[in-house]
């Protein structure tokens, strides 16, 4: 297992960078309001995903965990570069300057923060994992398929994120309250129709078709028992994300911060029983 661990964090590390070049241009493209672009540009890199994991997995490169990661590295760089072509054709590609102070200042003020309030997060995650790796094979397995569920179902709660970032600043920078408050439990509302139909897609997903992500019997069990607290799962995070786009657009990061140190040392408790 660290063997293929490795591998995979090689080829995922040495392109972190276009990871996250694509997370901001996906940004600058919700700002204008522009989804059809990114949608094709993300399909395209799915699909060149796909076709990768069969020659790097199967034939004629049977690399294993390491082939995964660089079909998934590929269709990163597709992507990211496709996406900077975009925006550059669109002339909203900024040109390359070195920052004033006060900009530095400024962006610090909300980079800081966010950095530590997604630290706490992560540290939560690599809690979990270390704790379903004391549980053997099938167990970490069976914990990974889920977890690979979760993360693409709540993936369906980002436009709500989204949707409070660009609608709610102006808002509040405007001191509108009345418009603000119905704004938000317009996104609050789509958020729990959203919750509970991706959380039970996730669920029967789960239940019903782990034979489509492993052939072990035991996996496929180890999934189905998880299957209600991977409704629950998905149901909450994806209520979470719209509550983070509302607080990160009134930039609460003090609360943001303290409930993420709450839930850590809670979860870090919990997962020792």
């Amino acid at each position: 297992l660290r063997t293929s661990a490795t591998s995979y964090i090689h080829w995922r590390g040495a392109t972190a960078w276009a990871a996250m070049a694509q997370n901001v241009c996906l940004s600058l493209f919700m700002v204008t309001r522009d989804v059809i672009t990114p949608l094709k540009i993300i399909s395209c890199a799915a699909v060149a995903n796909v076709v990768g994991d069969a020659l790097f997995c199967v034939w004629p490169i049977r690399g294993g965990c390491g082939g995964a990661a660089a079909a998934t590295t590929c269709a990163t760089l597709i992507s990211s570069f496709w996406m900077v072509a975009a925006l550059r054709k669109k002339q909203l590609l900024p040109g390359l300057r070195i920052p004033k102070k006060s900009e530095l200042a400024s962006l610090g003020e909300f980079t800081g923060p966010l950095l530590a309030i997604t630290l706490t997060r992560m540290a939560g995650f690599l809690n979990m994992q270390r704790r379903a790796m004391t549980l053997g094979v099938t167990a970490l397995a069976g914990y990974q398929l889920s977890m690979n569920l979760l993360i693409f179902f709540i993936l369906f709660g980002e436009p709500l994120s989204q949707l409070g970032q660009t609608k709610l600043p102006g808002l509040i920078e405007d001191g509108n309250a009345k418009e603000a408050m119905a704004t938000l439990k317009s996104i609050l509302l789509l958020s729990v129709f959203a919750a509970v139909g991706v959380g039970a897609a996730a669920c029967l997903t789960a239940f019903l078709g782990p034979g489509l992500f492993s052939s072990d019997l035991g996996v496929q069990a180890v999934a189905k028992g998880a299957a209600p607290m991977l409704f629950l799962a998905v149901a909450m995070t994806i209520m979470g994300i719209a509550i983070d786009g509302a607080m990160m657009a009134s930039r609460d990061f003090g609360f943001m911060l303290g409930t993420g140190i709450v839930s850590f040392f809670v979860q870090a408790k919990l997962l020792k029983y």
